[in-house]
């Protein structure tokens, strides 16, 4: 045979050698992505079965927005009172003369049986502390809330507490002088006063509960929050996120919170929006932000935000 026949015959062999290779391979891959992806899609469903069951499993009949101060709740009560016309419930947002967020055993037995003695379709909406209706032999109603990055709502608060909102609530007591007034976040840190070198502790409560300990600025009480997020929470947004935010609670509990994203847009809203917005607020310096996040104990309410935030994505990738 001529040197250059077999030398083409061999190179047409080695040529059938790697193009066969490279397709066995690929089909290797393939075989294992789709495995992939089928296990995938089959751990996604059997989440959201999960994620439905946990809800049948509470008492659908009630609803309890325990809402956090400064994260958007008022504009968030504004849009329910409105989902409640739309969607066929009652919705209650109670106000008493010094009322406290935290309650006794007794004012939570009390609270647990005047929820169940409400007609079902119910809504109930206070800044009140995470109740337990377990202990009490009952089921768990729905509970949801909003929360927001911790620095954004201190600044919130802060200049809240100073000047209030548009709408005129809030602003500075005749306590405060006028120089501690006036005071930016920057120069309430530099000076060391207290409400900024130890700011009031106040988000992690709300999911912590009413024991004791959920008072104490530690990671038990975080550790407690989350936990009490994973078994007794069916939502917990980011007002940084509301739009999905949104989306997800009409996914999930569609007979409360249908159509929420249009409704919220709603001019009644906006105009909500506007007049409960903070006056006066000043811009917080890079050095200012860092010293609250890592130096004082808003380091522990970015533990239970960065949870929450994890949460809700794996939320949305399930249902939106």
């Amino acid at each position: 045979m001529p040197r250059w026949s077999f030398r083409r015959q061999f190179i047409l062999t080695l040529a059938c050698i790697v193009i066969g290779g490279v397709m066995y391979l690929n089909s290797i891959t393939s075989n294992r992505r789709s495995r992939s992806e089928v296990g995938l899609r089959k751990n996604s469903l059997l989440d959201l079965q999960r994620i439905r069951k946990d809800i049948d499993n509470k008492d659908r009949n009630y609803v309890v927005y325990n809402r956090v101060p400064k994260c958007g709740s008022m504009s968030m009560t504004t849009l329910c009172y409105r989902l409640g016309g739309a969607n066929g419930f009652k919705v209650a947002s109670p106000y008493e003369d010094g009322e406290k967020p935290n309650k006794n055993e007794e004012e939570e037995a009390s609270f647990v049986e005047f929820l169940h003695e409400q007609s079902p379709g119910y809504m109930y909406i206070r800044h009140q502390y995470f109740i337990d209706f377990t202990r009490f032999g009952q089921k768990q109603p729905l509970y949801v809330n909003m929360i927001r990055d911790p620095v954004s709502r201190f600044e919130s608060f802060y200049y809240f507490s100073r000047f209030g909102n548009e709408r005129g609530g809030g602003g500075a007591s005749s306590r405060m002088s006028e120089i501690r007034r006036q005071e930016s976040i920057d120069e309430c840190i530099q000076r060391r006063r207290q409400e900024c070198i130890k700011p009031y502790w106040q988000v992690v409560p709300y999911f912590c509960g009413q024991d004791p300990g959920c008072m104490s600025r530690s990671k038990w009480a975080v550790d407690k929050a989350k936990q009490n997020i994973k078994e007794h929470y069916v939502f917990v947004g980011i007002l940084e996120d509301l739009d999905n935010s949104l989306k997800v609670l009409e996914a999930i509990l569609p007979s409360y919170f249908n159509d929420a994203s249009n409704i919220y847009l709603n001019p009644e809203n906006e105009r909500m929006k506007h007049e409960t917005h903070t006056r006066n607020k000043r811009e917080t310096s890079e050095a200012a932000r860092d010293f609250l996040k890592s130096e004082t104990s808003l380091k522990l309410e970015y533990d239970l935000y960065e949870f929450v935030k994890s949460e809700l994505e794996n939320l949305k990738n399930l249902v939106l």
